[in-house]
């Protein structure tokens, strides 16, 4: 095999939610491969650390401040990426989550179906599909310009009906669901230059803000195949893989990532 395919190098990725812990886990596969990293993501804070890991490894990298559910924020970060570095290569759409725990993104709360607001359901969207795709819709006019591109779309086993007895993600489900269906729908309608994919995680340990308790932690390894939870760089091998040249047959799909869980 040649490993070459795996290389990224002299590419350009966008990580959204680069400074988070999953996408913590992409800007350090994705510098590791050769990668130009920009950390596109909020609190402005948490972008300096991120981009200063990817360089420690040895990537050229850049942070810009941007929530990508504002159009205007997300024309502004593919121009300074584009400034950076001539190209966009990657995306990785991480953005997103199954409550919002970030003051600059937008909020909903989490709640069984009948006690939820329209407007919680209708956030579960906002920050999980639209994000998404703005960021992609944004970026494939320079990724068609240059004859190639890839997008990993970060969906959820949530999103494939395995959580029943987690009854307050339901909005959150069915808006990775829907991630999960508009991966497919970018792939055949951007072709043949651009693939886009999509990886469903399990549970992942991320960092949580100072209080926050995850009670599902503490039983998850016995029910994982592998006896352990995921970490950010499960996800962020996997994302590598698909925007490499090592997955140039793969479109179109979801990969769950979830350890046999």
């Amino acid at each position: 095999m040649d490993l070459s395919r795996f290389s990224m190098e002299g590419r350009t990725v966008v990580i959204t939610g680069g400074s988070g812990g999953i996408g913590r886990g992409c800007v350090r596969a994705f510098a590791q491969a050769g990668a130009n990293v920009v950390v596109a993501s909020v609190p402005e804070e948490s972008i300096p650390p991120a981009v200063a890991e990817a360089e420690s490894l040895g990537a050229s990298a850049i942070g810009v401040k941007v929530n990508v559910a504002d159009p205007d924020e997300i024309d502004a970060m593919v121009a300074r990426t584009l400034d950076a570095f001539g190209r966009i290569d990657a995306l990785v759409n991480v953005a997103g989550g199954s409550y919002s725990r970030n003051p600059d993104m937008p909020q909903y709360g989490r709640a069984p179906l009948l006690e939820m607001s329209g407007d919680d359901f209708l956030g579960a969207y906002v920050g999980n599909v639209k994000t998404a795709f703005l960021a992609s819709k944004a970026v494939v006019p320079h990724m068609k310009a240059i004859g190639k591109g890839a997008i990993v779309n970060v969906g959820s086993t949530s999103g494939l009906d395995r959580h029943p007895n987690a009854p307050d993600i339901a909005a959150y489900g069915t808006a990775k669901a829907a991630v999960h269906s508009l991966t497919f729908h970018m792939a055949h309608q951007w072709k043949p230059e651009i693939r886009v994919n999509c990886i469903a995680p399990g549970t992942i340990d991320t960092p949580r803000p100072a209080g926050t308790v995850r009670p599902e932690m503490a039983q998850a390894a016995e029910r994982i195949a592998v006896g352990r939870v995921g970490v950010g760089d499960d996800i962020g091998s996997a994302a590598l893989f698909l925007c490499s040249d090592a997955a140039s047959f793969v479109n179109g799909v979801v990969l769950p990532v979830h350890g046999g869980e």
